[in-house]
């Protein structure tokens, strides 16, 4: 199921499909503990949804599927409630290799997969511990209406990721 883009971004600044800028500086930020369907919120956001790598599993032999159906869940909700999310990976552990560092983007290419079908996501923020371009890429490949949004400013070099 392909969703289509609600959400556009230039100048690392987001935009409806409009052209209205959404601001994300003040952004609430809302820890995935708290993503369970009956707390979600009525109103606001965007919201930034921390992510731990380790809720969401470390590799493809332990994934958390039981935490990414809540997560789906909560954000149907959202979805319905017209308000969106923007997940933000934390890297809670290791990631000195470079193939930790792959296994980091193929966790959090998993958990876009099981929320593939949320309309309430923006995209995700790129983990600094990662290669920018390959994160990009591996999760563009099949979400194309995600936008990326960064913290770090040799990856806001790029005027398509949003800073935030």
């Amino acid at each position: 199921m392909k969703l289509e883009a609600r959400f556009t971004s230039r100048d690392n600044s987001l935009f409806k499909l409009d052209g209205t800028e959404v601001p994300v500086s003040n952004a609430d930020v809302v820890p995935c503990a708290e993503c369970v369907p009956d707390s979600a919120p009525s109103e606001g956001g965007p919201f930034f949804v921390k992510v731990p790598w380790t809720q969401v599993g470390l590799d493809e032999e332990h994934y958390n599927e039981e935490f990414l159906a809540i997560f789906r869940d909560w954000l149907k909700v959202l979805e319905e409630r017209s308000l969106y999310a923007v997940v933000v990976p934390e890297a809670d552990s290791d990631t000195s290799t470079q193939a930790k560092k792959e296994d980091l983007t193929a966790s959090m290419k998993h958990c876009a997969r099981r929320i593939k079908d949320c309309a309430s996501v923006i995209g995700f923020a790129i983990p600094d511990e990662t290669d920018p371009a390959f994160f990009k890429e591996e999760l563009g490949a099949k979400h194309a209406q995600y936008v990326f949004f960064s913290k770090n400013p040799a990856v806001l070099s790029d005027g398509s990721v949003v800073r935030y």
